[in-house]
């Protein structure tokens, strides 16, 4: 009876074990979900800020460039009629 107890008690033990052990296996995955959750949408949005800023450089470049051209091309009218007259 002793023996039949003794075994009933290491396995209860061992199931116990192993029941905690699943737990907390599934604490640090449901742990790794979230983090990978987070990092996900930090990326995310830090790629739209990245978006918006390309955008509102490339807006300042393209209207810079488009000034330039404009004087240079005034002034090389200007050039063209001193030429002339």
């Amino acid at each position: 009876m002793r023996i039949i107890t003794r075994v009933t008690a290491i396995v209860a033990a061992l199931l116990t074990a192993g029941a905690i052990t699943a737990v907390a296996q599934e604490s640090v995955g449901a742990q790794v979900k979230e983090a990978a959750k987070e990092t996900g949408e930090a990326i995310k949005d830090t790629a739209k800020t990245v978006g918006k800023k390309t955008k509102a450089a490339a807006k300042a470049v393209g209207k810079t460039t488009k000034d330039t051209a404009k004087t240079i091309g005034e002034k090389t009218k200007e050039a063209w009629r001193d030429t002339k007259a």
